[in-house]
C-alpha cells in the first residue's frame, strides 16, 4: 500500500492551530475542494524572505497528508527562492507517489506559487 517514504511523513503529521487572519508575515493559500475531499489550506510564516514556519489544515488520504507533511518539513528554513523552484516531479520521486497521486504533489505545488506570488 503506502511506501515507506509516505508512511514516514504520515505518522510524523500532527495537528497544530493556524494563525489568526492577518498575523504580521504569515501568508497563506487555499487549493482543492473541501466538498470532494481533496483540500489543503497552507500558511507560512516569513521573514526575511526566509521560511520559518508552516502550518496546514488538509482534507484527504494518507498521500495527501504525507505531501503536506513533507512540504512542512523541506520548505522550513529555506528561502522564497526554493520554495519558487519547487516542482510537483520532484516530489513525486522524493516521495514515491503512484502517478494516480501525481496531484497530490501538484496541489501542494499550486500552494506554496500561490504564497510567493503573495509576497512579491
Amino acid at each position: 500500500m503506502y511506501n515507506k517514504q509516505v508512511l514516514t511523513y504520515l505518522h510524523q503529521a500532527t495537528v497544530t492551530s493556524l494563525w489568526p487572519e492577518g498575523t504580521a508575515g504569515v501568508f497563506s493559500a487555499e487549493v482543492g475542494l473541501k466538498e470532494s475531499g481533496t483540500w489543503i489550506k497552507l500558511c507560512v510564516y516569513i521573514k526575511d524572505s526566509t521560511i520559518h514556519e508552516v502550518r496546514y489544515r488538509v482534507i484527504g488520504g494518507g498521500y495527501l497528508i504525507a505531501t503536506v507533511e513533507w512540504v512542512n518539513e523541506y520548505l522550513t528554513g529555506k528561502s522564497l527562492s526554493t520554495a519558487e523552484v519547487l516542482n510537483a516531479k520532484f516530489i513525486v520521486e522524493v516521495l514515491g507517489l503512484p502517478p494516480q497521486r501525481f496531484y497530490c504533489a501538484q496541489m501542494i505545488v499550486d500552494a506554496v506559487r500561490k504564497i510567493v506570488r503573495q509576497t512579491i
